[in-house]
């Protein structure tokens, strides 16, 4: 029984309840006594220094800006759960794409013998989000060589708490965290003998850790940082680096990297429709400054600047994507599996029985 059928069987009046309560939810999501109740009473008093505001004008001494992003997604077999990982890198010059290189795609796990560990999405989520920032870090190292003048990753340079935590607990889990170590560590060495500034954008931050620096509250940074932010603005003036101490960074191998790539974050707003961004600076920057009003200068109009926007586009594997391709695949398989045992086959797809 599919999905659409199972809905229809739902009693309109529990349906019309579930509307109620989510629309109550939402007022309170959305009330002041809810920041107040979990924030703080007061939360922008808490910015005891300025706000800097940008301006959109740049020096435009980035002749070639090299930008990295990584793709994942994840598809389910009767045998467990398997992951697909791709990066991409960019070259733009005039705002055109004028080079790209590419990470080769992977599959998690590479031994399909360690299938039987994945039997929920979580585990395999868990060693995806280490292989894909491996390898964005591993395809921005190939971005050097593009003679490039800035580099920017889709994504943080301070590792988030997800890389840390260890779920699956399979060798390839340890594997891919120690890969995404070296490279972090590799791009920063790299990059400071090229002399090319990198820089982290992060769509999505969502860390309590570096909120608790700003407020001195258990909070989630993009919501009280959106709250007080107005377009233009940014947070903090200069860009601060995270305390590297064992009291807030309790992973003995996060605080390595950062002790060897000493970043600096701030947050930014460009859009009222849009909510506050972070970026992370690694050791070497030439003009912080600058670098804000050049991603500022360069938004779109959905508030993301458009050198984000290209390399997003260019490796997005969405579901629908993956799904399409592994069709096409198991039709190829089964045509040419005809003529041989296919008891072998059919137990190890969600097509059990239906091929």
């Amino acid at each position: 029984m599919s999905s659409r059928e199972e809905v229809s069987y739902i009693e309109p009046r529990l349906i019309a309840l579930i509307r109620e309560r989510l629309l109550k939810y939402l007022d309170l999501l959305t009330s002041s006594k809810w920041y107040e109740t979990i924030y703080g009473e007061g939360g922008e008093s808490r910015l005891l220094e300025k706000i800097g505001v940008l301006n959109g004008k740049y020096s435009g001494g980035w002749g070639r800006i090299g930008v990295v992003d990584g793709g994942s997604n994840i598809l389910f077999l009767n045998a467990g759960y398997i992951g697909i990982v791709v990066s991409t890198g960019i070259v733009i010059e005039d705002n055109r794409v004028v080079d790209k290189v590419f990470g080769e795609p992977e599959i998690i796990p590479g031994d399909p013998s360690e299938l039987v560990f994945y039997e929920t999405s979580d585990k395999i989520e868990s060693v995806i989000d280490k292989v894909r920032e491996a390898k964005v870090f591993e395809t921005a190292i190939k971005l050097l060589s593009k003679d490039i003048d800035l580099l920017v990753i889709d994504g943080p340079l301070i590792p988030y708490g997800a890389l840390a935590k260890k779920i699956a607990m399979t060798p390839s889990e340890e594997n891919a965290w120690d890969r995404y170590h070296r490279a972090v560590i590799d791009l920063h060495s790299r990059s400071l003998d090229k002399g090319v500034s990198v820089i982290g954008f992060v769509k999505r931050p969502r860390s309590q850790f570096l909120c608790k620096m700003i407020f001195g509250l258990n909070c989630f940074d993009h919501v009280m940082l959106s709250k007080i932010l107005k377009p233009s603005e940014y947070y903090p003036e200069p860009p601060r680096e995270p305390p590297l101490s064992s009291e807030y960074i309790h992973e003995e191998e996060v605080l390595n990297i950062l002790r060897n790539v000493k970043p600096r974050y701030t947050y930014v707003r460009f859009t009222d429709s849009t909510p506050s961004y972070r970026v992370d600076f690694g050791g070497f920057t030439s003009n912080y400054l600058d670098i804000l009003n050049y991603l500022y200068g360069s938004r779109t109009h959905d508030g993301i600047p458009y050198i984000i926007m290209k390399v997003d586009e260019e490796t997005k594997i969405t579901k629908k994507l993956l799904r399409e391709l592994y069709e096409d695949v198991l039709h190829t398989y089964i045509f040419n599996y005809m003529g041989h045992d296919l008891s072998k086959l059919i137990p190890l797809l969600p097509e059990y029985g239906g091929v």
